[in-house]
């Protein structure tokens, strides 16, 4: 198969257009043990474009308003390099990846930052949310390792990933009669206000954004070997997934430290993941298959840890079997550049009825969920590349505004890692540190408890 290098290609953007728009970048961070060669680095992602084809894209918006990835005339993948100075070095410069726009008109829209040190290195990965994921990312960090460990070994190319699309998804969303009348009606007057917005708006839109978000931090934390397996030993014996039990310890925290008085800390936000839901198979594909996904969970409070496990597991369950993971897709029927001026109009861009209606109807309007955890799981990648050694991988980092905390959760080489960001005009570092430690403190008396 050719290279990206040497075949261009066009692939239309498919329900990622929704997010389009906002200035949503999300990070992974490797840890690697050993001596990593930053020259190295730079020409591994420029030849990894070779096996995924998103590495090398920009975005075309095309006249009617839908956009494509295109990846003709995109720069190489640009590496910073920073002397690692300190153990928390890492997660300033993670932070401010999240703010740092991308220039979409010319890509590319991955970026690479190492901070490098004789022992120790973090790699990391940024991207815009509309051409990544947190699987992709990690994806990402096994290959640079890969090819730092050998780089004599060939790649192999992935095909381009595939669009979830009306013609993708196994069963689209349902959408009555009624409402695509009311869609059609809504698309016709819009159209007529001819209002458009350029890629020099979305960096006037990223920037206030910041603005008014300059108090996001981010919380790292981790557990141990032997703590990871001891959750994932008693939530067998328990009859529960670990993403149930992780929720249980995060809404007795948030109960405990900020109580339940705000109905939006009873919704739980979650990132479900949809690379095997297609029609057509993604695998490792570097792309967004990432589906959100609301839930209103009840009568949890009051209750043991493995108690409240097991209601939020089936209240869990019956809510995400009940739905289409492909729901954002509906968004698709209305003109993209109604849904292009919803965040336009939440900054004060630009002040209009019909947007803020729809960004109030699409939740978008206010802070909607206590929680909202990415829990990407079990990644089962090597951790030994030659003389190199992955100690950790954290992440997702993503910052909504819709979120009060937003927490990414990945296991990497049996280490089970927690990324938080919160904004500290909404929840201060006091409140943040306190509920960290009592998820900490849940995960660790329950796992160690006997079954009874």
């Amino acid at each position: 198969m050719s290279s990206v290098h040497e075949t261009y290609f066009r692939r239309r953007i498919g329900s990622e257009r929704a997010v389009l728009m906002l200035p949503l970048n999300v990070v992974m961070v490797g840890r690697i043990r050993g001596a990593v060669d930053h020259s190295r680095v730079a020409a591994t992602l420029e030849k990894l474009r070779s096996r995924h084809p998103f590495l090398a894209v920009r975005v075309q918006i095309d006249n009617d308003g839908t956009g494509s990835y295109v990846n003709k005339d995109v720069p190489a993948i640009v590496t910073h390099v920073e002397p690692r100075q300190s153990e928390q070095q890492w997660i300033a410069r993670a932070k401010q990846e999240l703010h740092t726009a991308f220039a979409m008109e010319t890509g590319p829209l991955v970026r690479c930052v190492l901070i490098q040190s004789p022992e120790v290195s973090e790699i990391i990965l940024c991207g815009h949310h509309i051409t990544c994921d947190g699987m992709s990312l990690t994806y990402l960090i096994r290959d640079i390792l890969e090819q730092l460990a050998t780089p004599s070994s060939g790649i192999e190319p992935l095909p381009l990933p595939p669009a979830i699309d009306y013609d993708t998804v196994p069963t689209p969303p349902s959408t009555g009669p009624v409402a695509r009348a009311v869609i059609r009606l809504m698309n016709r007057v819009w159209r007529k206000k001819s209002l458009r917005f350029d890629f020099n708006s979305m960096k006037q839109l990223h920037q206030r954004y910041w603005q008014k978000n300059s108090g996001v931090r981010l919380l790292v934390w981790e557990l141990s070997e032997s703590e990871t397996s001891r959750l994932v030993t008693r939530c067998r014996e328990e009859a529960v997934t670990v993403n149930s039990a992780l929720w249980a310890a995060f809404l007795t925290a948030q109960d405990e430290v900020q109580g339940s008085r705000e109905r939006f800390r009873n919704r739980a936000g979650l990132a479900i993941s949809t690379r095997d839901k297609l029609k057509v198979p993604v695998g490792e594909s570097f792309g967004f298959y990432a589906s959100s996904h609301k839930v209103l969970l009840k009568q949890y409070q009051g209750k043991s840890f493995w108690d409240t496990a097991r209601t939020v597991h089936e209240q869990l369950r019956r809510s995400i079997d009940s739905a289409n993971p492909f729901q954002m897709l509906s968004a698709t029927l209305l003109d993209p550049t109604l849904l292009d001026s919803l965040y336009f109009s939440k900054y004060r861009f630009a002040r209009n009825r019909m947007s803020h209606k729809l960004l109030k109807k699409m939740l978008w309007d206010k802070i909607n969920f206590g929680f909202a955890i990415t829990n990407v799981g079990r990644v089962d990648i090597p951790t030994s590349y030659g003389d190199l050694t992955l100690d950790g991988v954290y992440g997702p980092f993503v910052y909504s505004d819709v979120n009060e905390k937003t927490v990414g959760v990945i296991t990497v080489g049996n280490r089970l890692t927690f990324a938080m960001s919160h904004n500290v005009d909404v929840v201060d570092t006091v409140t943040a540190t306190q509920l960290r430690d009592k998820v900490l403190e849940h995960i660790r008396e329950a796992s160690e408890s006997s079954q009874e």
